[in-house]
């Protein structure tokens, strides 16, 4: 197991309501990570995830508050059901167009579709995260009988994305 699923697996909730699903762990060397407890930069994923499902906690303190009390943040998600995966397991080391991304991302399918029915409930509700992991598996993972309850791309909360994540996640959850 890799530090990536090794840090992934201490928050995962017995029973998953949302599985949400991004691209893929960081670069390998960035020691960066969702599930990383400490991360002291570009972290954006976890703190807009975190802005938005718990605002009454996040509101009235800064950034560098909610990076002090990660672990606090990720036990919170994984109690109220909340889990995150990766479309694929290992990082893009390099960058790749969004057009790259897509056909990368398709070439995992069957693998992703595996880990989404190991994860599953009959409750759980799947959030597709970016453009390419929407485009890339959004009517393979429906036509597989996988509970994909957006129907648009979310953007990633980064780079001037982060508006648009919540905004769109927001009329997702309601």
């Amino acid at each position: 197991m890799d530090k990536f699923e090794l840090a992934r697996i201490k928050y995962k909730p017995k029973n998953i309501k949302y599985l949400l699903v991004a691209e893929t762990p960081p670069k390998s060397d960035s020691n960066r990570f969702f599930y990383f407890e400490i991360v002291d930069k570009q972290d954006s994923l976890f703190l807009e995830t975190m802005k938005l499902f718990y605002p009454e906690d996040t509101n009235s303190i800064g950034t560098k508050e909610i990076r002090k009390r990660k672990k606090e943040f990720l036990s919170k998600f994984r109690f109220d059901g909340f889990y995150l995966i990766d479309s694929l397991n290992d990082p893009f080391e390099k960058r790749y167009r969004s057009s790259e991304k897509v056909k990368l991302i398709k070439l995992g399918q069957v693998q992703l579709l595996q880990r989404i029915k190991n994860l599953l409930s009959p409750n759980t509700k799947v959030i597709l995260i970016t453009s390419p992991v929407f485009k890339a598996n959004n009517e393979f993972l429906k036509s597989h009988g996988v509970p994909v309850i957006n129907i648009e791309s979310i953007d990633f909360p980064g780079s001037g994305g982060q508006k648009k994540f919540r905004e769109k996640m927001k009329r997702i959850l309601n």
